[in-house]
């Protein structure tokens, strides 16, 4: 009987994250008696508990040069500095992250042959680098996942480069402006969406803590947001979405809190989250506003929403909080900007306004906290659409007859 394919799946998320959670699913939903998965993280954290809490913990490898982020502070963690000695201290920060790497990438031909690993699954940035590089010395294939739409110059000039590498056999993205980072590699090209596991997702099962915990009473409606509180998600545009909110509505519509689920990474050196409080103190809506910090699973909370926000303005690929919300049977307000707009549709499970129209998000909250109908009408709209498109089982297995076409065994 020929040995199934082993194929290490290198993740640099080790929290649980939009790329850990679809690589938990994608581990979770493998056909065992087709793939035999090895995974490689920086350390065990929540997304390796994920794993051992559903017995799928084997074959993990821990590997403390595998850098987070590359910006992951080396050295003083935790002091306030600012300027030029900052500086110093991220520059040092990410030159040792790099010679982490390098050291990695140099060493992973006796990791690839003592596992006696066929194929290289990247999961994330900093896995697409050391994976395209690990192949390349180890002359195994390499496939990407990619879950993000480069903001970086630079780093999207080592990205776009290492692509073309002839071991970089497939290139999976989450959505089609994903894809459109990639108009030299258009062969490589497959876009997948994420999935979800709809009954882990099951409102029907899922008991709220956060009107309890907080004191909401059960008439006040929750408009909520999920996901890490960093620039690029939009925050600011959330909170003064809700002050033209509050602006226009009538008496009875001001009876709502607008809830923030999450916090700031801490290797991100500015925080962000803080930077959010202050604006809500500077518009003075404190009274509205409920700041919960990060929590590992977010079902509870969704459980008590009644409308979900996503502030992104940037094209943000696919975001994982987005079908997350409709599965939870959530109408989703946001803006048309990246993979968003291909998970909701416009008017039939949400309502998407132009980039950066915050009174347009605003009204949009308005119109569903006035109607009671047209927000439950849209939230199953949503359900239903997740149980069609987005169901984690099926695109684990989507992913793995790519996995096993690249090695030549379909």
């Amino acid at each position: 009987m020929k040995p199934l394919p082993k194929v290490l799946f290198i993740n640099h998320s080790v929290r649980d994250g939009g790329p850990g959670k679809s690589l938990f699913y994608l581990l979770k939903y493998l056909d065992r008696e087709k793939v035999n998965p090895y995974v490689m993280v920086p350390k065990d954290d929540v997304f390796s508990e994920r794993l051992k809490s559903e017995g799928i913990y084997e074959n993990v490898i821990i590997d403390k040069r595998f850098p987070e982020n590359l910006k992951r502070p080396r050295i003083f963690k935790g002091t306030d500095t600012q300027g030029i000695a900052a500086a110093i201290m991220k520059f040092i920060s990410i030159l040792l992250n790099l010679l982490d790497l390098t050291s990695l990438v140099i060493t992973s031909p006796y990791i690839i042959k003592k596992n006696g690993i066929d194929l290289i699954y990247c999961n994330g940035t900093q896995a697409k680098i050391a994976g395209a590089l690990m192949g390349l010395v180890s002359g195994r294939p390499v496939i990407w996942h990619v879950r993000n739409i480069q903001q970086t110059k630079v780093l999207g000039s080592i990205i776009y480069t290492l692509a073309r590498l002839p071991q970089v056999k497939r290139i999976i993205c989450v959505s089609g402006p994903t894809a459109n980072q990639f108009p030299a590699a258009r062969e490589k090209l497959i876009v997948i969406h994420n999935g979800i596991d709809e009954e882990e997702y099951d409102p029907a099962t899922t008991v709220g803590d956060l009107r309890s915990e907080y004191g909401i009473p059960a008439r006040t409606t929750v408009v909520g947001s999920t996901g890490r509180i960093v620039p690029r998600k939009g925050y600011p545009l959330f909170v003064e979405a809700a002050q033209k909110y509050l602006e226009k509505a009538p008496d009875k519509n001001k009876n709502v809190k607008f809830v923030i689920v999450g916090d700031t990474p801490y290797f991100f050196q500015d925080n962000h989250l803080a930077n959010i409080k202050e604006l809500v103190n500077k518009y003075e809506l404190q009274n509205y506003f409920i700041f919960t910090g990060y929590r590992p699973d977010v079902k509870t909370s969704l459980k008590d929403f009644d409308i979900f926000v996503i502030p992104s303005n940037y094209p943000d690929p696919f975001p994982r909080s987005v079908i997350e919300a409709m599965s939870f049977a959530l109408p989703v307000i946001g803006f048309k900007a990246g993979g968003i707009v291909e998970a909701v549709e416009n008017g039939v499970s949400g309502i998407l306004n132009d980039s950066g129209d915050t009174e347009g998000m605003g009204e949009a909250i308005l119109k569903l906290a006035r109607d009671k109908k047209l927000l439950r009408k849209m939230g199953k709209a949503g359900r239903d659409r997740v149980k069609e498109k987005f169901t984690a089982v099926h695109i684990a297995r989507e992913i793995q007859d790519n996995i096993l076409n690249v090695l030549g065994l379909t």
